[in-house]
């Protein structure tokens, strides 16, 4: 776990019953940094630091981060973003462009809408998936819950209508303004 904030671990510990273990090890530092100097694989990469859409890491969300994400998993490797936006519309601004960012470098990404997968319009969080291997992947498993999330696959095309994120050019702030209305 890479935790910018340490008291958050601590609100963990005291709340949610986090225990030590020689099987979690958690880093307090910032989750660019982090990426920038690990020299570790990593099998899956789960991205939660998007809280609540109004507030975005903007160095989390560039090719240059995205890239360090990549080079960061094994071959089979996947990355799993949590993003609360729509698709489409003024509030997919910023979805739409860290999509297509993610598409730069993944040769495969696949996008689950959580609550609705036929309104791109509708607000909410939304499961980008993206595979390091070139492999088709199959969306079923035998456990029905897990098998009811994957039906959300969403299979529309995506409107590529805002430029790739950089290190350079990251107006997320912009992007995610059209959710404060």
């Amino acid at each position: 776990v890479v935790e910018i904030d340490p008291a958050l671990t601590e609100i963990a510990k005291k709340y949610f019953n986090l225990q030590e273990s020689d099987k979690l090890a958690v880093h307090h530092e910032d989750g660019r940094t982090f990426l920038n100097n690990t020299e570790e694989k990593y099998d899956v990469i789960f991205g939660d630091a998007f809280s609540g859409g109004y507030s975005i890491p903007y160095h989390l969300t560039t090719i240059e981060a995205v890239q360090k994400i990549h080079d960061s998993l094994t071959k089979d490797g996947v990355a799993l973003i949590n993003i609360i936006s729509s698709v489409e519309g003024d509030y997919g601004k910023f979805f739409r462009a860290e999509y297509y960012t993610y598409k730069e470098i993944f040769p495969q990404v696949y996008i689950f809408p959580v609550h609705d997968s036929t309104n791109p319009d509708l607000l909410q969080n939304i499961m980008l998936v993206a595979l390091k291997s070139e492999k088709t992947p199959k969306f079923t498993n035998e456990n029905p819950e897990l098998n009811t999330y994957l039906q959300n696959l969403y299979t529309e095309n995506i409107t590529n209508d805002l430029p790739i994120l950089t290190d350079e050019f990251a107006p997320v702030d912009q992007y995610v303004m059209g959710m404060l209305k």
